[in-house]
C-alpha cells in the first residue's frame, strides 16, 4: 500500500533533494498511480515549489521558498519523517515549458514573502532559459541559514 509519494528535485542553483508531495496533491497521483502505467509522466520534470528552510514549531514565519524542478517521483510504502512535504504549487513539465516565464511566475509566486518571490521568479527564468541568479540564490541561503539557527 503506498503511503506517500516521494520527489527527487533540483535546485536552480545545482543542490538535489528529496521532498515528500504535499498533502492535498497527493489524491490525485495516487488515482494516477492506481489506473495509469506511466504514471510518473504528470510530476518527471514539472515545476514545483519546496521549502527549502525548516518549519520552526510555534514561529509564524514561513521557511524560504523557491521552485524546484522534479527530477523523479516514487511511490512509498514507508515514510521518512525526516522529509519536507512539497508547497501544492506545481505546473507540469507539458504546460509550463509553452507557457511564458511570466504565467509560469503568476502561478508560482502564491502569497509568499517578497524573498521568497524573488527566489521563484529567478528560479523560473532559470528552468525557462537557463538564466542564473547567483546574487538571489545567496540571499536565499542566507535566509535558510537564518531559519536554521531561529530555534
Amino acid at each position: 500500500m503506498v503511503k506517500a509519494f516521494k520527489l527527487h528535485v533540483k535546485l536552480s542553483w545545482g543542490e538535489e533533494r528529496d521532498y515528500l508531495l504535499a498533502n492535498d496533491v497527493e489524491p490525485g497521483l495516487e488515482h494516477r498511480y492506481q489506473t495509469r502505467e506511466n504514471w510518473q509522466e504528470v510530476m518527471r520534470n514539472a515545476l514545483i515549489n519546496v521549502p527549502v528552510g525548516p518549519y520552526i514549531k510555534g514561529n509564524r514565519v514561513l521557511p524560504p521558498i523557491a521552485t524546484a524542478k522534479v527530477i523523479d517521483v516514487f511511490a512509498c510504502e514507508e515514510v521518512d519523517p525526516q522529509l519536507q512535504r512539497t508547497r501544492s504549487q506545481f505546473i507540469m513539465a507539458a504546460v509550463w515549458q509553452k507557457q511564458t516565464d511570466e504565467q509560469d511566475y503568476n502561478f508560482m509566486h502564491h502569497d509568499y514573502s517578497r524573498w521568497s518571490q524573488r527566489q521563484i521568479k529567478a528560479d523560473v527564468d532559470h528552468w525557462n532559459n537557463g538564466t542564473k541568479h547567483p546574487w538571489i540564490n545567496l540571499m536565499t541561503k542566507w535566509r535558510i541559514w537564518l531559519q536554521e539557527h531561529r530555534h
